[in-house]
């Protein structure tokens, strides 16, 4: 009879995601995670098939996390500006959590196509909020300001040097 393993999925994540933040990209291997756990690598296998495939749920979860908070903080009537400022917070705020492991992995063959799969991604998904904040006359007159900005802050937000102030007279300008 095979053993029953509690949260594998779930601890799977959360001991990875530990150890990736704290060593990085190279530490992280499936065996260490699985010996840390007392488990046979092919057990974390079955659940998630490759270590790419780890660090991308791992991040996907944390993502969803920050945008429910991001929801939450931000449900109410918000001004165009202050909708974009929290948004460049919480991108921001991901990519510092991760930037170690982008530095080790962001040359990587897959590491690239995986950005430009889901930079569009994140862009509309940006975009959505943006677009919320606008009137609905301004986002008709101008249907190209939400996803350039949601684009713009998606750039300037992940990039771990810019700070929003230094965006923020060029987001001024575009929303008056």
């Amino acid at each position: 009879m095979p053993k029953i393993i509690e949260n594998v999925r779930e601890r799977t994540i959360s001991l990875a995601r530990d150890l990736l933040i704290r060593e990085g990209y190279a530490a992280l291997t499936v065996r260490r995670v699985a010996t840390s756990m007392g488990i046979a690598p092919a057990t974390i296998y079955n659940y998630f098939p490759s270590k790419d495939n780890l660090i991308a749920c791992i991040m996907l979860e944390d993502w969803q996390k920050l945008m429910a908070e991001f929801e939450e903080n931000n449900s109410g009537h918000k001004s165009p500006e202050d909708i974009c400022r929290a948004l460049f917070s919480t991108v921001h705020s991901f990519s510092q959590t991760y930037v170690d492991s982008w530095n080790d992995h962001k040359t990587d063959e897959q590491s690239i196509s995986m950005r430009r799969h889901y930079h569009p991604l994140l862009v509309e998904q940006l975009n959505r909020y943006i677009l919320r904040s606008l009137t609905p006359e301004r986002a008709k007159e101008e249907p190209w300001l939400s996803p350039f900005l949601a684009d713009l802050i998606l750039r300037f937000g992940s990039d771990g040097e810019t700070d929003y102030v230094k965006i923020e007279p060029a987001i001024k300008k575009l929303l008056k």
